[in-house]
């Protein structure tokens, strides 16, 4: 990352006797640990960037697999650039090859010219917590414009971030949440400095970012000390059972013991001097944070703290899915080998039981029922299987979370993201053999994508395309202002809070309003109300 120190000298000074106070530079800031100078960017003016601000110590040596400590203080001006923090270590997807670097912790900071009191959102970024990183994919200057301070940033991924070990025990083996944790201590004590309140920070995150926000919900941690007082969970309902610290640790083990670091008495030790790299070879295609009950990091999974009420019910909530979620991760297989319906029903009743592989349900029977879903046409499998995807990870949970939000009596608001020609993210539309529809990720585009990247990525009409992504900015700013995503000049259609009755749609022409009945009917969630069981060994 282009990021130096450079001494700050020289003075201001007036001639014939007299002089006048220098006018405050605005990309000038004095955070805790010392003072910083931003940049401004052709085709962003007003807004003032911040790239690449350490919030914490490098993870590396004795700090790898360590808690996340603050970064140090510095006597020197931390000259800012446009370029970006390095990225976590991690599989880049583009050119499918290992890239980043474990000194990765920062994040970036971007707020209008001036301003008292704004309020502040942070950026959790989505990749199945094993890649990903809060840079040059995101562009929040449209959110910018509309008064609120934006905060992206990177946190440690894979078995880096989310490594249990009994050797190496620490709130779970949870890193890359202790990072995020962090990440929001420094912009809660930061926040004024760059025009921001610290009092009135909104998390917002989609997918592995999203499951990031909820871990935060039901963290007693995060409650305590008050790191955000608002939230918006973006296709980030799944997986609500987490791994138990057992499982955990026995998933840890096994790792360490496939990286030639067996021996407890030097595993520690071990672990830390191997190249960082090499975690890349043992560690699957996702990671998810475990439980820890002697941790008030995680104690308990999101889904019994929600059960319970164990969870941070001070705050407002703001909670979604997409219609056609699963489309993206059947595609994805479809990248690296030949379409399901090619490969045939026997392929699809084998990725449908790896889906339910140790959950006790009968995935031989859903994989039936989805069938008789879709009796016929093109496609039959790879829809079939994206639905079971949907609905069974996504859409059910996220309406169920908003059933207990709202239940609890929290400001909730639930949307259902709908538009089918939504910019592509990871997947063109043209690489996939079936339709993508409104994809897990396609909602990203309309608020945090450069414009013209979104224009030149979507497959429909783009005047309803700038209607759609200017009325989401509004809700998500909006909502980040007060707890509410209506606007008071009523330009967008308003959203109800969540009731027995309708669900807030976002689609072309224009959002609108929508029977929870319809939600529940397209995505089958009585049927997942009360799922097939496995049969009983005997």
């Amino acid at each position: 990352a282009a990021i130096f120190a450079v001494t700050l000298t020289g003075c201001l000074s007036g001639g014939g006797g007299g002089s006048e106070a220098a006018t405050p530079d605005p990309l000038a800031v004095t955070t805790t640990e010392g003072d910083i100078k931003g940049v401004t960017l052709e085709g962003k003016e007003g807004i003032r960037v911040f790239r690449g601000i350490p919030y914490a110590e490098p993870p590396v040596g004795e700090l790898r697999f360590a808690p996340t400590v603050p970064a140090q203080d510095r006597s020197e001006t931390l000259q800012l650039s446009e370029a970006f923090g390095n990225s976590c270590v991690q599989i880049d997807l583009a050119v499918r090859a290992p890239a980043g670097n474990e000194d990765c912790l920062y994040l970036n900071v971007y707020a209008p010219e001036s301003g008292e009191n704004l309020p502040v959102m942070v950026w959790i970024h989505g990749g199945a917590f094993v890649f990903g990183n809060g840079g040059g994919e995101y562009d929040p200057t449209r959110l910018v414009r509309e008064d609120v301070i934006v905060v992206t940033l990177n946190y440690r991924l894979g078995l880096l971030g989310f490594l249990a070990h009994p050797n190496l025990e620490s709130d779970g083996g949870n890193f890359g949440l202790m990072d995020q944790q962090q990440a929001l201590r420094w912009v809660k004590e930061n926040a004024a400095a760059f025009g921001g309140d610290p009092d009135n920070v909104t998390i917002f995150g989609e997918s592995a970012g999203g499951h990031s926000v909820m871990s935060h919900i039901v963290s007693p941690r995060a409650e305590d000390e008050k790191l955000f007082q608002r939230a918006i969970v973006q296709s980030g309902s799944y997986a609500p059972f987490q791994q138990s610290k057992a499982a955990a640790q026995a998933t840890g083990e096994t790792a360490a013991t496939a990286l030639g670091c067996a021996d407890e008495a030097t595993v520690a030790t071990c672990l830390r001097a191997l190249p960082a790299l090499s975690f890349l070879g043992v560690q699957g295609s996702q990671a998810i944070p475990n439980t820890d009950p002697s941790t008030d990091l995680l104690p308990v999974s999101i889904q019994a703290a929600l059960a319970t009420g164990s969870f941070n019910q001070d705050l407002d909530i703001m909670i979604g899915s997409n219609q056609d979620e699963g489309t993206l991760f059947v595609a994805l297989d479809e990248l690296t080998g030949q379409p399901l319906d090619v490969l045939g029903e026997a392929e699809y009743r084998t990725r449908v039981a790896d889906l339910f592989n140790n959950s006790g349900l009968d995935a031989d029977a859903i994989a039936t029922y989805y069938l008789n879903e879709f009796p016929s046409g093109d496609n039959r499998l790879s829809l079939a299987l994206s639905a079971i995807w949907t609905d069974s990870n996504f859409a059910c949970n996220s309406y169920a979370q908003a059933s207990t939000f709202a239940n609890s009596n929290m400001n909730t608001y639930q949307y259902w993201f709908r538009d089918e020609n939504a910019p592509w993210t990871l997947v063109p539309p043209t690489a996939a053999s079936f339709p993508l529809g409104a994809t897990h990720a396609g909602e990203i585009p309309y608020v945090l994508y450069p414009e013209q990247v979104m224009r030149d990525r979507y497959t429909g009409d783009t005047d309803d395309l700038d209607a759609l992504a200017s009325d989401m900015v509004g809700y998500w700013t909006q909502f980040a202002k007060d707890g509410n995503p209506n606007s008071t000049d009523g330009v967008a259609p308003n959203w109800a809070q969540v009731s027995a009755g309708q669900i807030n749609t976002l689609d072309v022409p224009s959002p609108g309003s929508g029977s929870n009945l319809t939600f529940l009917g397209y995505h089958r969630c009585g049927y997942w109300a009360a799922p097939p069981l496995a049969p009983v060994p005997r």
